[in-house]
């Protein structure tokens, strides 16, 4: 099901962006972030969207043609973004159901997002409140905590199916 508008606007708020530099999503899915995030991004700015399943890129491209999208995973995010020569990059957002993901794949999410993130940057991701204590998804925060330091519940949305937790973290 897709995210709820309540939930995109969550995700999006607060988010430092400016016209020098550039926002990552990955798995934009249907669009819901993808639209707050285009709304809130000033003139100038870069958008990427990194979209695993064919359906759901192509679907992307035809809703949103004025927005970049690759068709490719986000562990293949920081040569994407060399290859677009982007700025430097403000936020990342991210729909990737980390509690179902594999560890090796978390670490290389993680990794690209190491890479990527411009310092005063921004991750944002939820996670479902049912499976916030899920053993991948404790995994996941852990790693992102190694990292960036401690990230934050800066939102808990229940008008979402399911209720979710924004977390973020900011270099």
């Amino acid at each position: 099901m897709p995210s709820s508008p309540r939930l995109a606007a969550a995700m999006v708020q607060g988010l430092k962006l400016t016209s020098t530099g550039s926002v990552i999503e990955f798995g934009p899915g249907t669009g819901p972030f993808t639209r707050s995030l285009l709304a809130a991004q000033p003139s100038g700015s870069r958008y990427l969207g990194i979209e695993l399943d064919p359906d759901f890129h192509a679907y992307l491209e035809q809703t949103f043609p004025a927005a970049d999208f690759a068709h490719a995973s986000a562990t293949e995010a920081f040569d994407l973004h060399a290859q677009r020569q982007m700025p430097p990059t403000q936020a990342i957002v991210c729909g990737l159901p980390f509690a179902s993901l594999p560890v090796a794949v978390q670490d290389g999410v993680v990794t690209n997002i190491d890479r990527l993130l411009a310092a005063g940057g921004t991750f944002r991701t939820f996670q479902y409140l049912h499976a916030f204590n899920m053993a991948n998804a404790k995994a996941f925060r852990h790693r992102m905590d190694q990292v960036f330091g401690p990230g934050q519940c800066v939102a808990k949305v229940l008008r979402n199916v399911p209720p979710a937790c924004v977390m973020s973290w900011t270099r």
